[in-house]
């Protein structure tokens, strides 16, 4: 039998389980000699509409209906929705009696049914499970005589899980636990059947909650032994033969700027003139002199792909005899440092640079808040005049690079955040906004232009490299956008719209109550920044190249790029193989990317559980709020605090409300009274769900 035809006959079987090229080849037993051959013979297949290649490098085969491959997305209700791997296909609108047994998060082949209308979806089916990406689930066990249900945490499966009696394995009533599948849905809808494979506490135990988020995201807790063993191996002293083969900054005064919180702090900067010039020293710490590539800690960071920061615990990327060791820049300590030492116009121009391995002594540990107290003349904790001259400098030099960086057409996004006040058992206290100050938003400048001087670099000498790109926002996004500004009187105009277009916008709305909102739908219509090999503009920032190169202790790309820094400065090649090496750099990229995901995710989840948790304690108090987005459903009402509700349209019984969505606005079709993003309002809290992560409102008068 031919080549060609065994590969159909592979894919084509009922029990076909998506492989990779490596994987198929290995299978039919191909000899490495001939592996150029059936590259080529995998080549005419796709040609030939045989087969196609999903997002992740799968053979997938193609049936005679055009099929897409791509992921479910859950709803939580009788439907879901497919997103295409294929960023030019709708996300398609599935009903249940059309999934064929898939599940949220479900790799999975989908044809369409009925074509895409006005204002709606196209529809299909689901023709193949690709792949099943989740078969632990973490919810809470609600036992009944002799079997029981699991009670999913991520509402968007639509389900719960059916637990026999023998398959509890000592879990009791309200506990947290993590099911297995065993038996998934079946196409007439009963529920998938489990066993419980681990109990993580009781539901009310302190910190369980956060801890169940953990899980559900599956994030790593807990550092594999030979991992643990390398980071106690290694010395918290920083030997005094590798200071003398480094430059010496030791004697520069030098400072960390961070929350008062932070316990790992990877920059420090330091600053002089030059006759009219600054001289900017940003100093990273040489995280990648302790984690070599391909050890077992660099296989783990590369896993990890990110610290994960959920409010009262880290799950950081590395051990903490690194992060909070010898890799952080604590104050009056000899450290090892990448540094980038920049000479600045009076414009905020870079006029010349370069790269050293270093070594530093930090003078001191600043805070964020003490800091702005000092830049915004509120109070001056400080007593070191050096020092105080030292920061007026820095603000000197902030302002400059951040005007020019706003007259280019950077977008400056200045949203409040939302801070999350935990006691010592993980209960919220409270709920306030946190604004970022001069303090922050200086420090953020100066890794800005470090970021973007190395990125500029490597850019230019079009060497291997990984970016940090963001493409333009979508047009459909944008004229949604559009619209709605439209209602509020501004205006962005032309087809082809820059960086600069929506910075003009944010200009007009200072000091307009409707900023924070406007402002918050104007992200939502950009893009989602992400790593890639290729070079590419970063939108956002208006600029050609960037990359993040100034967080190793908690970012794997940032300590990948300070290996090719490391190579540049000692005049060292970064491969044999530049072809390998781009696809390792690929490799990289993919997983950053979506371990940064998964991470703000489970950080978004983390705040919106404890939001809610908050709220249960206000139920029915009064608060003046802001409506932040209307829906089909209802209105969406944001409190001063930064917390979200909904008053769903059920709960306004005054008339029938519609959303006019060309309009977007909410209207009454009796009373013809109209609701719009932006107007003040008065609601009650009538119901919170911490499990649900909801909660509810109600207009009041």
């Amino acid at each position: 039998m031919k080549i060609k035809q065994k590969v159909l006959n592979i894919v084509n079987s009922n029990d076909y389980i998506p492989l990779t090229f490596d994987e198929l080849s290995s299978r039919l037993n191909i000899e490495k000699k001939d592996k150029k051959i059936f590259h080529k013979i995998i080549n005419e297949l796709q040609k030939d509409k045989k087969i196609l290649l999903d997002k992740n490098s799968n053979i997938i085969p193609i049936t005679e209906q055009k099929a897409y491959p791509g992921t479910i997305q859950g709803s939580g209700s009788d439907f879901c929705y497919f997103i295409p791997d294929d960023e030019n296909v709708d996300d398609i609108f599935i009903a249940k009696k059309d999934l064929n047994g898939a599940i949220h998060k479900d790799k999975v082949l989908v044809t369409i049914t009925v074509e895409k209308k006005p204002n709606r979806s196209p529809e299909g089916k689901v023709l193949q499970i690709l792949s099943r990406e989740t078969k632990k689930l973490v919810g809470t066990f609600d036992e009944a005589k002799g079997y029981g249900f699991v009670i999913l945490d991520d509402k968007k499966y639509g389900f719960d899980v059916f637990v026999q009696s023998g398959n509890k394995n000592g879990a009791k009533n309200n506990d947290k636990v993590v099911v297995k599948l065993i038996k998934t849905p079946s196409k007439n809808h009963k529920n998938p059947e489990g066993v419980i494979v681990e109990v993580l506490g009781g539901k009310d135990d302190p910190g369980i909650d956060i801890y169940s988020i953990a899980k559900t995201f599956k994030l790593p807790y807990e550092f594999p032994k030979k991992v643990k063993q390398q980071a106690k191996e290694i010395e918290q002293h920083v030997d005094e033969s590798e200071k003398k083969s480094r430059m010496d900054f030791r004697d520069l005064l030098t400072v960390s700027i961070d929350g008062s919180d932070a316990k790992d702090f990877d920059d420090a900067i330091s600053i002089t003139k030059k006759g009219e010039n600054f001289v900017l020293y940003v100093h990273i710490a040489d995280v990648s002199h302790y984690v070599k590539k391909n050890t077992a800690l660099d296989k783990e960071a590369f896993r990890r792909g990110t610290s994960v920061y959920m409010l009262d615990r880290v799950i950081p990327m590395l051990p903490v005899e690194l992060s909070n060791g010898i890799c952080s820049l604590n104050p009056n300590e000899d450290r090892l440092c990448l540094t980038i030492k920049m000479e600045i116009s009076p414009t905020g121009k870079t006029l010349d640079y370069k790269f050293y391995e270093s070594v530093i002594n930090s003078d001191y540990r600043l805070i964020y808040k003490n800091v702005s107290d000092f830049l915004e003349d509120i109070d001056n904790p400080y007593e070191d005049e050096k020092l105080t001259d030292n920061l007026l400098l820095m603000k000197e030099l902030y302002e400059i690079l951040s005007a020019r960086r706003k007259k280019r057409g950077s977008i400056d996004f200045d949203f409040p955040e939302t801070k999350i006040i935990l006691d010592e058992n993980s209960k919220v206290i409270d709920v306030t906004k946190d604004e970022r100050r001069i303090g922050n938003k200086l420090i953020e400048e100066f890794m800005l232009i470090t970021n973007e001087t190395v990125a500029s670099h490597f850019g230019y000498l079009d060497r291997p490299f990984l970016y940090r790109v963001h493409e333009e926002p979508d047009e459909e996004k944008v004229n949604t956008f559009k619209r709605i500004l439209s209602n509020f009187g501004y205006h962005l105009k032309g087809k082809n719209l820059y960086s600069k277009d929506y910075q003009r916008i944010l200009n007009e709305l200072d000091g307009k109550p409707e900023k924070p909102l406007l402002a918050s739908l104007l992200l939502r219509s950009m893009q989602k920044a992400e790593y890639s090999e290729n070079p590419s503009i970063h939108f956002g920032l208006a600029s050609m190249f960037y990359t993040h190169f100034t967080s190793p202790i908690r970012r794997y790309p940032d300590l990948f790029i300070h290996r090719i820094v490391k190579n540049f400065i000692n005049h060292k090649p970064d491969t044999n193989n530049e072809k390998e090496f781009m696809k390792y750099i690929k490799d990289i990229a993919k997983q950053c990317s979506a371990t940064e995901r998964r991470a703000e995710e489970a950080e978004r989840e983390a705040i919106d559980m404890k939001s809610a948790e908050y709220m249960q304690q206000h139920i029915d108090e009064e608060f003046e709020g802001i409506i932040s987005s209307l829906t089909k459903f209802g209105i969406f009402v944001q409190l001063d605090n930064t917390i979200e509700g909904l008053v769903q349209f059920q709960s306004m019984i005054d008339d029938y409300y519609v959303f006019d969505e060309k309009n977007y606005t909410v209207y009454g079709e009796r009373t013809k009274k109209s609701y719009h993003i932006g107007q003040k309002v008065r609601v009650k809290v009538i119901n919170s769900d911490k499990d649900k992560r909801q909660i509810d409102f109600e207009f009041v008068n």
